[in-house]
């Protein structure tokens, strides 16, 4: 199915994911609790990702 004329992608950019990021270490530099959070959490996702990795790397 197409999309709608005018319609943008669902996935971000990345640039648009470094304006995001950047978005949320701001607000969490100014005491945004939700933010912070959410920064730990990518930097968990983040670090799971390349423990995978390196354990695949290592298997194969």
């Amino acid at each position: 199915m197409a999309r709608t004329k005018g319609a943008t992608n669902a996935k971000p950019s990345k640039k648009a994911l470094k304006t995001y990021y950047a978005m949320l270490r701001s607000a969490a530099d100014h005491g945004d609790l939700a933010a912070a959070g959410k920064l730990i959490e990518l930097d968990h996702l983040e670090k799971q990702r390349q423990l995978q990795a390196e354990e695949k790397h290592q298997c194969g």
